[in-house]
């Protein structure tokens, strides 16, 4: 095992010597592969820094070296997470050629991500629980979450000023209601795949966007010839 993480120089890939920063950057990503490997396996409760830090071939004090402890390696996970998620979800719905296309693929994206890993998304539930309770932790499980609605905030305004539109409530609190949507229809779908229908998450949001958004005010809204 190694003793710490990103002392001297080290040996990469190939043999490739490394410098202080790309060792210190390695020990890193093996942890914090090694965290999610443990986590999806055992829950942040089951899981130990130990069994973490076994797994990526480090000490416990190459663990402690880089990272505050458990929580501290969970949430830099979640937030690497909540991005990459993101950029699937940007990538989804940006190019379409309605709201109503883009909500669809959208959910589209969200349910592939159930099907594809659950037990990230029970993590995030687990840590949520226990963030909540903690006065301490709490604002940092919100700056998480927060990320994804800001994600959300931007995929609507962009989709109201490229097709005309005005919304009926502001960006920011259209997208709380479907980031809860959403969380919602992952629980459900969790708990009882057979009672989520793959497809009512986009028929939810099409009629939700429907409902509230209308031409922007000076729009020509006549078919054209």
């Amino acid at each position: 095992m190694a003793s710490g993480g990103g002392i001297g120089s080290r040996e990469g890939a190939g043999g490739a010597r490394m410098t202080r920063e790309q060792s210190r950057a390695n020990t890193r990503e093996r942890l914090l592969a090694a965290a999610r490997s443990a986590f999806a396996r055992s829950g942040f409760h089951g899981a130990s820094v130990e069994e973490i830090a076994s797994e990526a071939g480090f000490s416990t004090g190459a663990l402690y070296s880089n990272f505050d402890g458990k929580e501290d390696l969970f949430l830099e996970l979640m937030e690497r997470e909540i991005d990459e998620h993101a950029r699937e979800l940007a990538d989804a719905v940006r190019a379409r050629a309605s709201v109503a296309e883009r909500a669809t693929g959208g959910a589209r994206q969200w349910m592939t991500m159930i099907d594809r890993e659950p037990e990230l998304l029970l993590l995030f539930m687990e840590f949520w629980a226990y963030g909540v309770r903690d006065p301490q932790v709490r604002p940092k499980v919100a700056a998480r979450f927060a990320q994804m609605r800001e994600v959300l905030t931007r995929l609507i305004a962009d989709g109201v000023r490229e097709f005309d539109l005005e919304l009926a409530i502001p960006a920011e609190q259209l997208a709380v209601a479907i980031d809860a949507l959403a969380d919602g229809i992952a629980r459900q779908k969790l708990a009882d795949p057979d009672a989520v229908p793959d497809e009512l998450m986009g028929t939810v949001l099409s009629l939700l966007f429907s409902a509230v958004t209308r031409p922007a005010a000076g729009t020509d809204t006549r078919s054209e010839a």
